[in-house]
């Protein structure tokens, strides 16, 4: 009888919290300052059910019902998102100094716990860090030395590429999408750390009636759980910004979510270490007049140390790079470059297909800078700057589709948007929005999308919007 009594108790105690929680969760809602139009969230969740896993397809959705302009709550943080350009002026402000958004996004304990708040680019909210690791990216990524060594990789992959294709059954029907997620895959990968990727074979390889790539299984086995490592590492972070603490660690099905990714987290940064660790080991070993790859790993493990002749300096930095910075900075490059870079392959070929005459001027191009082009193309880092047209179609179709959904950024004091007020730490995600080319400061919206070459741009967006 007192164990039943004390059962009692307890359920009581834990359903009165539970009310106390829902009360006072949309009290909070109901009273907030200067509402914006939104769906009705839940407790906990918020309206992640509505938003679902998608979150471009699910703005969408959502604009289309509440406008331009509407907020909804990831979990229990408040999100504003805006799909309307000439809303973006603020957020896009290229200043660090007196920027509202210069964050990424707000204090959040799921990213915190990845530890992406302290390292890295995208996700970090120490200023000093920030440039840090910002000139550790133009000194690899963007040097004319990577460059050039990552468009000698990019041609071999390729090549490699098309022999695979000219072995393929007449009758497969092929993946278009699997092959553009393996190709940027093995791209990214390979330019990295310099160890070849070999997602593509392995593609070949699961097709029937193909002829087989001969790959050891330990090789093959160890390429494609790294690259599924780290696309699982792009879903963990959303998942850990969405899911507050407790929702990850105790609600049922989301719970199992958190171990998987969790224990993903913990096997990708121990290969990780291995990777580098062994890496050091092969530059420490090798003669002194051998040349190194300009992969981004050489370059991240030789940055600021006696082989380095770019060295760093200013902002207390400079000392050679940690193991966890090398390797955070590695995945945010894995992260960075994998999705965007098969989203972007997928909607060029579908809208070149689609429109025949700007495939036509494509060929027209690579005639007069490469040649015949049944031969074997010699594409150079140098020549890549006289790919005009071929820039300016890849601009456009960014800007019809962004590689990236959504763009996320944080107001890091308080502001005004639109004519509603924005709190200090508010979450503000962009999305995709229409430009009104008649409109003349269309150049200056365009040219946050990066656009360089714009007057060819402009006469071939002319003529689209025209036909």
């Amino acid at each position: 009888m007192a164990l039943i009594l004390g059962d009692f108790i307890w359920v009581n105690v834990f359903t009165a919290l539970v009310v106390v929680y829902i009360v006072k969760y949309y009290y909070s809602w109901y009273t907030r300052e200067n509402p914006i139009p939104g769906p009705f969230p839940l407790p906990l969740i918020g309206n992640l059910h509505q938003l679902g896993l998608d979150m471009g397809k699910g703005a969408v959705k959502l604009q289309k019902e509440f406008g331009d302009m509407f907020e909804i709550y990831l979990g229990p943080t408040r999100a504003i998102f805006i799909s309307r350009a000439e809303l973006t002026e603020k957020i896009y402000n290229p200043t660090l100094k007196n920027n509202e958004f210069s964050l990424r996004t707000p204090s959040n304990p799921g990213l915190e716990e990845l530890h992406l708040t302290e390292t890295g680019i995208t996700f970090n909210r120490d200023l000093n860090a920030w440039k840090f690791n910002r000139r550790i990216l133009n000194l690899t990524v963007m040097s004319p030395k990577f460059m050039r060594e990552s468009v000698k990789f990019t041609n071999q992959i390729c090549d490699e590429l098309e022999k695979y294709w000219s072995t393929i059954n007449p009758n497969n029907k092929i993946d278009f999408a699997r092959w553009t997620s393996c190709l940027a895959a093995d791209i990214i990968v390979t330019t990295s750390t310099g160890t070849k990727g070999y997602s593509m074979a392995d593609y070949i390889n699961s097709l029937p009636n193909s002829i087989k790539v001969k790959i050891s299984e330990n090789i093959l086995g160890e390429s494609l759980k790294f690259i599924e490592s780290m696309y699982m590492f792009i879903s963990c972070v959303m998942f850990y910004f969405s899911f507050p603490p407790f929702v990850r660690k105790f609600v049922p099905v989301i719970k199992t979510m958190y171990h998987k990714y969790r224990d993903n987290n913990i096997w990708l940064n121990a290969e990780l270490d291995r990777i580098i660790c062994n890496r050091k080991r092969e530059i420490q070993s090798a003669p002194s007049d051998q040349p190194i790859e300009n992969n981004v790993l050489n370059l991240l493990i030789t940055l600021n140390t006696e082989m380095d002749t770019n060295k760093i300096t200013g902002i207390d930095y400079s000392r050679p790079l940690t193991n966890i910075e090398i390797s955070c900075t590695l995945k945010e490059i894995f992260d960075a470059g994998m999705d965007t870079t098969r989203n972007v392959m997928c909607y060029i070929m579908f809208y070149i297909n689609k429109y025949p005459q700007v495939k036509d001027k494509l060929i027209q191009e690579y005639e007069s800078i490469y040649g015949d082009l049944s031969k074997k193309l010699d594409v150079t880092y140098e020549s890549l700057d006289k790919l005009v047209y071929t820039e300016a179609v890849i601009n456009e179709v960014t800007r019809l589709i962004p590689p990236l959904p959504v763009f996320m950024r944080a107001a890091t004091f308080d502001t005004e948007i639109g004519g509603y007020k924005i709190k200090k730490e508010t979450t503000v995600i962009l999305t995709k929005f229409e430009i009104n080319l008649a409109d003349p400061e269309a150049p200056l919206k365009l040219s946050y999308h990066g656009i360089q070459h714009c007057d060819e741009l402009y006469m071939y967006i002319n003529q689209k919007s025209n036909a």
